[in-house]
């Protein structure tokens, strides 16, 4: 798959390789969101001349050790043949006491990558203190060297370097969290496809690079997800449990809520109900899943965070397809019935990508929309709004918010097919009057987000109305403006 996006992370990168001094950069992000891709792809575009990768591996301590004296000594310009088949420093500290004496005799710019950092940290958890001592000591005092150290192990990461008490908290010059591709992304990856098709893929693989790939091998969306995601051995089968095994003491745990999140169980009493799990002990579970950013809590807009209206979602869009639609279909997949959980999975698609994925798009249009003019006023706050009283509920999809202005637009997503008619506009209008802030006489607007588009009936009630109405295709184009 060709490399696209990543300007931000691209200038980052940049920036940081042409800074004077020393430097130390940590890349870290989830398993195949493209940390290997995005520097090899920073080194060559670049042609940077003296460039040392190295990737560890989960073999031993001692083997790789060896592996990178092997390595450094193979690109060390100061020797001529290959290292002894055997050699090996004795000590990381003597390891990178060598690389900072090749940078200083050489007298050029060298940038060295320690890929998967984390594979090391997890074989031999001292090893965090010997960079410390080296970096506060040594390699920050070597003018051009630069250091950048990736990990895709995020808790390690957030216990090992962030934690305030771990031996690198504050020792990086630069640090980047790679993220997965924004949707609008998918426009240069599968321009020929529809705005539908685009939407769907996203809900599939939520952006991750390899995860996209799948799907640039066929032009149709229902084969691409039988032959390459859900065929023998796809990754996408296989990768949720390795990205829990890694990080975590009880995966089963675990996946047993992510598992009920995604099924639509959202509040504590619920998940805590149907995961088995006391309820006493559920905040922990949360708690750990929230920092690894794998589920989020969300409340009411313009409610205090401590509201009991709090609900939990799964915030990574591909394990949230995976645990909502190929874990309760695991086993047929495997016994090599793939179109028979392609037949499930899609007849229930359309709504799934309606009440999550798309209603996601709609919220996050409000801040390019609003930077490019689109809007009344700039927003402070998006999100969405629910709240049951005395047997009578209200839901509004999106919901944008300035409390110092006292504005509000207040908007619904439609990804049914057919074209949106007015009693939707109506409905919206009505139900938007249970926000007590509506009630009050905050100015409010509103907002219609229909895939397929709107009847003559309710475009000429929402030019009289002032009413925003958004298609699928005008909902790309304005995502595509907070690309760069």
């Amino acid at each position: 798959m060709k490399f696209i996006d990543r300007q931000r992370e691209m200038r980052a990168l940049n920036t940081f390789y042409r800074s004077e001094g020393a430097g130390l950069f940590i890349l870290f992000g989830r398993r195949r969101v493209g940390k290997t891709s995005l520097v090899s792809h920073f080194l060559e575009s670049n042609s940077i001349p003296n460039a040392f990768y190295w990737m560890a591996t989960t073999h031993s301590a001692f083997y790789q050790l060896r592996d990178f004296s092997q390595a450094l000594l193979r690109y060390d310009p100061r020797f001529a043949g290959p290292p002894t088949a055997d050699f090996t420093f004795p000590s990381w500290e003597a390891a990178l006491q060598h690389a900072a004496e090749m940078v200083e005799q050489t007298g050029t710019p060298h940038l060295l990558v320690l890929d998967e950092f984390t594979y090391l940290i997890r074989n031999e958890r001292p090893i965090t203190s010997t960079f410390q001592k080296m970096w506060d000591h040594r390699l920050s005092k070597v003018n051009g060297l630069k250091l950048i150290l990736t990990g895709s192990l995020l808790g390690m990461m957030g216990r090992e370097i962030f934690a305030y008490n771990a031996p690198l908290h504050g020792r990086a010059t630069a640090q980047l969290r790679l993220r997965p591709l924004p949707y609008a992304a998918l426009l240069e990856l599968f321009a020929e496809r529809s705005v539908a098709e685009r939407i769907a893929i996203y809900a599939v693989t939520g952006g991750i690079p390899a995860y996209l790939e799948r799907f640039t091998h066929t032009p149709d969306f229902v084969t691409a997800l039988r032959e390459d995601c859900l065929g023998p051995g796809s990754i996408m089968l296989t990768d949720p449990a390795l990205i829990l095994q890694e990080q975590l003491q009880e995966p089963q745990t675990y996946e047993s809520i992510l598992s009920v999140i995604a099924a639509g169980f959202h509040t504590w009493h619920e998940i805590a109900t149907m995961a088995g799990v006391g309820e006493s002990s559920l905040g922990h579970y949360l708690k750990v899943l929230q920092e690894l950013e794998l589920i989020e809590r969300r409340d009411p807009i313009l409610t205090k965070g401590d509201s009991r209206r709090g609900r939990y979602h799964v915030s990574d869009h591909f394990l949230r397809f995976y645990y909502r639609f190929l874990v309760p279909h695991l086993s047929i997949i495997e016994r090599g019935y793939a179109q028979a959980a392609i037949d499930k999975i899609y007849a229930q698609l359309r709504s799934f990508i309606g009440s999550h994925l798309f209603e996601e798009l709609c919220r996050e249009w409000i801040w390019p929309a609003s930077a490019s003019g689109q809007l009344s006023f700039q927003p402070e706050t998006v999100g969405s709004y629910w709240r049951q009283s005395r047997g009578q509920g209200v839901q509004l999809d999106i919901v944008a918010a300035s409390a110092r202005q006292k504005q509000l637009l207040v908007g619904e997503a439609k990804w049914g097919a057919g074209l949106v008619d007015l009693p939707v506009l109506t409905s919206l209008m009505q139900r938007s009057q249970r926000m007590p802030q509506v009630a009050e006489g905050w100015h409010t607007d509103y907002a219609l987000f229909a895939r397929e588009g709107f009847t003559p009936t309710l475009q000429a009630e929402a030019v009289r109305l002032g009413v925003l109405l958004v298609t699928a295709t005008e909902l790309e184009r304005t995502l595509s403006l907070d690309i760069a």
